[in-house]
C-alpha cells in the first residue's frame, strides 16, 4: 500500500472507491439539474395585480410578479395611430380606440390603481431594474401593416434598452409569430392561438406551444409531442388550483395564471 503527497494512502481499492463515490456524485447532480430544469414555471397573467395597490398590465402588477418570484411576467402591447406603443389588454382604454387613435388622446387615462396606462419604453425602463422575464405578448392589429409596424418597432425597442435575453414573446397572430421569428430569430416566440399542431409550430421555426388550458385537454398529446420536438408547452389562464396541479404533473414547462402566489406553491418540489 502506497502513500502519495502528505501520506494519503492511494491503494487501488481507495483509487477506486474514490472513483465510484465522483461517479455517484454526478450522476445525483445531474438529477438535480434535471429536477430544476423540469420544474413547471409560473408567469403572471397581465402581472401580479390581483392585490391591493396593483392593477392588470401596471408596472406595479410587473413589479410585484418580480417580487413574489414568478418566472415571467405577462403584458400586451397595442400601437397607436402615432406608433407609439402602449401596454394594453383590451383593444380601447376609456371606450377610446388604440389602433385610429392619436397617444394623447389616452396618455391621462388611468388604470385602478391610479398608474397611467403605461407605453412599452416606461415598462421597458421600469423591467430593466427586475429579474423577471418579460413575456410580451404582441396584440393583434386590425390592419396588417400596423401590426408589421407593431413587431419592427417593439424589437426594436426591446433591443434598445438590451432587454433581448429577458423577453420573450407570444401572440395570437401566426403573422406576428412569424414576423417576429425573422425580426429577432435568437428570440423565444410562442404562438397563443391554439389551431396549429406542434408540428406545424416547429416548422415555423417558432420556440413552442402556448395554448388555452381547454385546447390541451382535447389534445393532451401535444404536450409529449411537443416535447418530442424540442418545443416548449405553455398553458394559460390556468386559476382553478386542481387544474393547475393537473398540468404540472402533465409536464407542462409553463403555466400562465392570475393566482401567482397560490400556483408558485404547488409547482415547487419542496411544497409538494
Amino acid at each position: 500500500m502506497a502513500k502519495g503527497r502528505g501520506g494519503v494512502l492511494t491503494s487501488q481499492p481507495y483509487k477506486h472507491a474514490m472513483k465510484n463515490i465522483k461517479i455517484i456524485l454526478l450522476a445525483a447532480l445531474a438529477v438535480l439539474t434535471l429536477t430544476a430544469n423540469a420544474q413547471t414555471k409560473v408567469i403572471a397573467h397581465r402581472g401580479y395585480w390581483d392585490c391591493p395597490g396593483s392593477a392588470q398590465n401596471s408596472i406595479t402588477s410587473m413589479q410585484l410578479a418580480d417580487k413574489i418570484g414568478c418566472y415571467g411576467s405577462e403584458f400586451d402591447v397595442h400601437l397607436t395611430s402615432d406608433n407609439v406603443i402602449v401596454v394594453h389588454h383590451d383593444p380601447t382604454v376609456d371606450k377610446t380606440p388604440i389602433q385610429t387613435s392619436p397617444y394623447k388622446a389616452i396618455k391621462k387615462a388611468t388604470l385602478k390603481n391610479g398608474e397611467h396606462v403605461p407605453t412599452l419604453e416606461q415598462y421597458l425602463k421600469a423591467g430593466q431594474k427586475l429579474s423577471t422575464k418579460l413575456i410580451l405578448e404582441i396584440k393583434k392589429q386590425k390592419v396588417a401593416s400596423h401590426e408589421d409596424s407593431l413587431v419592427d418597432e417593439t424589437v426594436a425597442m426591446v433591443r434598445k434598452y438590451d432587454l433581448q435575453n429577458r423577453t420573450e414573446y407570444i401572440s395570437f397572430s401566426g403573422r406576428a409569430c412569424e414576423r417576429l421569428h425573422a425580426m429577432a430569430p435568437e428570440a423565444k416566440v410562442y404562438y397563443l392561438n391554439g389551431d396549429w399542431d406542434p408540428q406545424t409550430v416547429k416548422d415555423k421555426g417558432l420556440s413552442g406551444i402556448d395554448y388555452d388550458g381547454k385546447v390541451l385537454a382535447l389534445h393532451p398529446e401535444w404536450i409529449k409531442q411537443s416535447h418530442d420536438l424540442g418545443l416548449a408547452v405553455n398553458v394559460w389562464t390556468v386559476n382553478d388550483l386542481n387544474d393547475i396541479d393537473g398540468f404540472i404533473k402533465e409536464g407542462v414547462d409553463f403555466i400562465t395564471t392570475n393566482k401567482p402566489v397560490e400556483a408558485l406553491k404547488l409547482a415547487r418540489p419542496l411544497d409538494r
